[in-house]
Parts: structure tokens; sequence; C-alpha cells
């Protein structure tokens, strides 16, 4: 079990209070359902290729928003998510810049990579793949794969040098790792997310502007989870959500705010917002506006 996964992922379902989680191996691959990890199809419904739920056989499909990103203005995270991800899903993704003291981000990396809480300014998880933000030195780890037993260079990759990194077992597992000065990539879509950051690639949010009217939605970016289709905490039993996302200025605030946006506005009425409130442990602020909902609150007590 790769640990870096495992506390971020700890730290998410804290944050966010979800249930429903996928196990990884050491090298990101899928395995069966356990209790650590974000899913990228948590919430029990059936999507196809644009994230449309039909758990009950509704047409999930928007009305078409004009509204485009400004990348100038839009947090870093963003321009690694993708749409077309290795797992069709829920295209869940959880990002957060704010590390509890004690977080080791490089505990099952080899030191040459230098990941750190000091190199490290955002990590991101979406289907798997994990992306830090800061400040790295590719050349000095390419010198230290050299002398490195569990990290052989592979390739370059458009100002990224390409490792494989190996782990001890019988089944010889191993995993890509794309270094750069300002990301190391880890999962075998880096390409893809690497295109994606330079804008050579079709971003989440060029595949759906939902995605942008929610992070215009948001107040936080140092902390947040969205995806496709409603929540999969008990205490929400809703119909018509199109995707959902929440926010905080850490992982562990004391307060969080969630938006959902609905499919249409008919289905978002004042006893559905009271439904949807039902995800905070205790709602301070409340509202509809169009088609999105908004619930400011305490984090979910957790059982």
């Amino acid at each position: 079990m790769d640990h870096t996964v495992t506390r971020r992922g700890v730290v998410a379902l804290a944050t966010v209070g979800l249930a429903g989680c996928l196990g990884s191996d050491e090298n990101g691959t899928e395995t069966d359902d356990g209790p650590d990890e974000p899913s990228d199809d948590d919430d029990g419904d059936v999507h196809d290729g644009d994230g449309n739920a039909s758990d009950d056989g509704r047409d999930l499909e928007p009305p078409e928003r004009d509204i485009e990103p400004d990348w100038s203005e839009a947090a870093a995270f963003r321009t690694w998510l993708l749409s077309d991800t290795v797992l069709a899903g829920n295209r869940r993704f959880d990002y957060t810049e704010v590390f509890p003291d004690d977080t080791d981000l490089g505990e099952g990396y080899p030191d040459v990579l230098d990941i750190s809480t000091d190199t490290v300014d955002g990590h991101l998880i979406q289907s798997f793949t994990q992306v830090f933000l800061g400040s790295f030195d590719p050349e000095v780890a390419r010198d230290g794969a050299e002398d490195a037993d569990d990290l052989a260079y592979v390739d370059d990759y458009d100002g990224y040098v390409v490792f494989e990194q190996s782990f001890e077992g019988d089944d010889e597992e191993t995993r890509p790792i794309a270094v750069g000065t300002d990301a190391v990539v880890v999962g075998g879509d880096y390409e893809r997310r690497i295109d994606a950051s330079h804008g050579e690639y079709e971003r989440l949010e060029d595949a759906d502007p939902e995605f942008t009217h929610l992070f215009r939605e948001l107040p936080h970016h140092e902390t947040v989870t969205a995806h496709y289709g409603p929540p999969a905490a008990d205490s929400v039993d809703v119909d018509g959500i199109y995707l959902w996302g929440v926010s905080s200025e850490s992982p562990m605030a004391e307060e969080l705010t969630w938006k959902f946006v609905f499919a249409r506005e008919e289905y978002l009425t004042d006893d559905v917002l009271g439904s949807l409130e039902g995800i905070s442990g205790g709602v301070t602020e409340s509202g509809i506006e169009g088609r999105t909902a908004t619930v400011v609150g305490a984090p979910p007590e957790m059982p």
C-alpha cells in the first residue's frame, strides 16, 4: 500500500465525510475495495462517458452553460484534471495544499525525488494518479537514480524526466514517475497529465463547463474535493445532482462549504435543500440559486 495515498485518503475522508473507497497497491493499480483510498466511483450510480448518472432513469444532461475558465487566474491544480481518466467512474479528485504537521509526503518514494512538505505546494489525486505541485530538480533525480536500487531512468518527456520505481516482492511491481521542475506525476497517464497542464490535451473543464461553474462557486482553493453524481454520505439521499464539490481552508477546517449542481432547476426544491443540509454536522448557512445549492457548516459528524 502506498502510504502517501493512504494518509491523503484519510484526510480527504475526514474532511468530507464520504463513504465508499478503493484500495491500491504500491504501483497505483486497482485492487479490491478497502477503507483507505478515495474512490473514483463511490456514489453507487452508473455513469456514461459524459458523467451522466442513470440511477433513477433520469437524463441528467444539464442545459448548456456559456462559461469558460480563466486559466490565467485558475488554481494550478485545475490544469492537471482530466475528463479522460484511466477509470471512467465519476472523475473524483481530491486536492489540498495544507498539510498536517506530521504529514510525510515522501513516504513510499525514493529519497532522490525529494518529495516533502518543504518542496510540495499542493497534492492532487484523481483516478489513482498523483500530482505533487511544487519545486523539484529533475536533473538531481536523474543523477541519483544511477545509484538507486528502486528507481531507473526510462525516458524524457516534454521537460520531464521519467523513471520507473520498482518494489520488492514476487510480482516485480513497478510504477512510472515523471519529474519536472514544477511537478512530480505518479501514474500511467503522466503524458496526458503533462500535456493537459501545458494546454495541449483536453482538461476536465474543457470537456464540461459545469466544473468551471463549480470552481467559481466554491470559496476556497486550498482543499477541494468534487465529482459527478451525488455524495455517498448516508445523510444525503437526493435525486438530480449532476455534480458536487466541497471546499475548505484546510483538510481539518471547522467550517466547510458544499456546492451541489443539479441538472434541472425543478429538481432543486426547499425540501431537497433540507435534505442536503444533512451532510453537515451543524449548518450555519444554506441557499438556492438557479441549479446550485449551497450548504455551509461544520464537518460531518463521524460515527
